[in-house]
């Protein structure tokens, strides 16, 4: 283990993290820790749910979809409170979102445009595709004058919920075959998705 460990992530201390949440997949208490790391990851944290309710689903296929409806509820809560932490306290914790959060001063104001142009649509690809959601939801508070927080939990419903039922779908219907499936075609995917509603805002907005 160690030597994976190191060839994964050298010397750092985010890849001895990675594992330890791995080897809590065996824990009584795995639902609860990966429910957690949903709800963390929708506004802080780095690590998705995925490396916890995949295995677990893997170990145990009739519970797959009880797994995403815990990430899904999870990661909801989460983005609600990623959006109070933009628009309750965002003078405050500025500062360290950007510093410890990789990629979100560098895309805070590219996500601000996206708001501008289609929240709706910017959120629903953010909750559903590989982009950092913590970035679109403590930004949506920022916003929160033009972004209200049932759009934020209606979008956040949809797309994550799409998003961990279908995983977990492909894991109960696929079995061990599974694994393969997500590794090798979920990621292109969703961004295949994500390209074509791109590109269907950019038609709509033509059009007006």
């Amino acid at each position: 283990m160690e030597e994976t460990q190191k060839k994964v992530i050298p010397g750092s201390y985010l890849g001895w993290l990675y594992f330890k949440i791995i080897e809590s997949c065996k824990h009584k208490s795995a639902p609860w820790i990966m429910g957690l790391l949903s709800f963390t990851e929708s506004f802080c944290f780095i690590i998705p749910p995925e490396v916890m309710f995949l295995p677990m689903s893997y170990a145990n296929r009739k519970k797959a979809f009880h797994y995403a409806a815990i990430a899904t509820v999870t990661s909801v809560l989460g983005a609600i409170a990623g959006y109070f932490l933009g628009s309750l306290a965002w003078q405050e914790i500025q500062p360290l979102m950007f510093e410890w959060i990789p990629g979100f001063e560098k895309n805070f104001e590219l996500v601000g445009q996206k708001f501008q142009e289609n929240a709706v649509g910017a959120l629903f690809l953010a909750a559903f595709t590989p982009i950092p959601f913590k970035v679109f939801t403590v930004t949506a508070g920022v916003y929160s004058a033009k972004i209200s927080l049932m759009t934020l939990i209606g979008t956040s419903i949809v797309g994550r919920g799409l998003r961990y039922t279908i995983m977990c779908g492909i894991v109960y219907f696929f079995g061990e075959k599974a694994q393969e499936i997500i590794e090798k075609h979920f990621k292109w995917a969703t961004i295949g998705i994500m390209v074509l509603g791109i590109a269907a805002f950019a038609f709509l907005k033509l059009r007006h």
